[in-house]
């Protein structure tokens, strides 16, 4: 049997080891360089109050993004800081970004990004519903039809409350959300009307409220939306989207036939919500077909939509679904 020479394989083994120790390293350094770590305090919370997000392991002075996905896997950006001198940052925080006076209720995801590093770090936020006043003994509010479908308008009565009075009305939605509907003036007799359209607006249940600002009798009148088709078309049409399905942050191509010859085509979505949504107007072709694409962003909900096209001369209409999958 050949002999190993024992200088060589001394060799061999440094070499080995200090191959072993440089794969070891290679093969950790991601793991190590991933070091952020992101909170959210409380991390359960009531609408309208203030949180504080607290980052570390960031590069110290590096700038860094955060946005939150809400529920829906909507998207949005939330602030860009700079890292302190130990990589920390704190940033109290309101989610009230979208101009609403309560967010929607449900789980949200906060990221942070650092600019250099590349450095990401996740918290989630549980929102519950906020507290509300209850009906006010000798406040009534009514609604005429409580159930009814999308494009009906509710009309509602409330009484009770002091003559001549502001009251101030809001209205929350079926995700919770709250709507700040402005205020009316009661009349000599304590009373006041209002009448709200459902063109458009999501399917589910409502309820209304009416708080007098001087007397604080506080009237609650729930309704409900259904699935609605305001349109009465004449005709069908055809209309593919492509793909069938996408990410967020992806673009779509409408394509739509069987139209009159240069008339102005009207494109929307039905949201996952059954709220609709307009995308703008198309000319068809002379053999009445039309070609056009839709980007999705980040802030385009997640879920199952329908795209419709409708002829404003010939009243034909086109669907076709789509399914819209959370970004990367």
């Amino acid at each position: 049997m050949p002999m190993i020479n024992r200088s060589l394989l001394a060799t061999f083994a440094l070499v080995f080891t200090g191959a072993l120790a440089l794969i070891i390293a290679i093969w950790s350094w991601p793991a190590d360089a991933q070091t952020a770590s992101l909170t959210v305090s409380p991390a359960v919370a009531r609408q309208n109050t203030t949180v504080t997000l607290s980052g570390s392991g960031f590069l110290p002075g590096e700038t860094a993004s955060i946005w939150i996905t809400y529920p829906d896997y909507t998207v949005y950006g939330v602030a860009v800081v700079v890292i302190d001198e130990q990589g920390r940052f704190n940033h109290p925080y309101l989610p009230d970004f979208l101009g609403a006076t309560f967010t929607p209720t449900g789980r949200y995801t906060y990221t942070a990004r650092g600019w250099q590093s590349g450095r990401e770090a996740y918290a989630s936020l549980e929102v519950e519903i906020a507290p509300a006043p209850g009906v006010s003994a000798g406040v009534q509010l009514t609604v005429d039809k409580p159930t009814q479908a999308q494009g009906a308008t509710f009309t509602f009565t409330g009484s009770g409350y002091r003559p001549g009075e502001p009251v101030a009305l809001w209205l929350r939605y079926p995700n919770n959300a709250v709507a700040d509907l402005g205020t009316q003036t009661a009349d000599q007799r304590g009373r006041i009307g209002l009448a709200i359209a459902s063109n458009g607006i999501p399917v589910g249940r409502y309820a209304l409220t009416a708080r007098g600002l001087q007397s604080d009798g506080n009237g609650i009148a729930d309704f409900e939306v259904l699935p609605g088709d305001t349109l009465r078309p004449r005709g069908t049409a055809e209309l593919t989207v492509g793909p069938g399905s996408s990410q967020q942050r992806s673009a779509i191509s409408l394509r739509g036939s069987g139209f009159l010859p240069g008339e102005v085509v009207t494109i929307w979505a039905t949201l996952p919500d059954y709220s609709t949504e307009w995308l703008g107007d198309v000319t068809a072709a002379a053999d009445g077909s039309f070609t056009t694409e839709l980007y999705l962003s980040e802030q385009s909900p997640v879920g199952r939509y329908a795209m419709s096209a409708y002829g404003n001369r010939s009243e034909r209409r086109a669907v076709a679904e789509y399914t819209l999958g959370p970004g990367q």
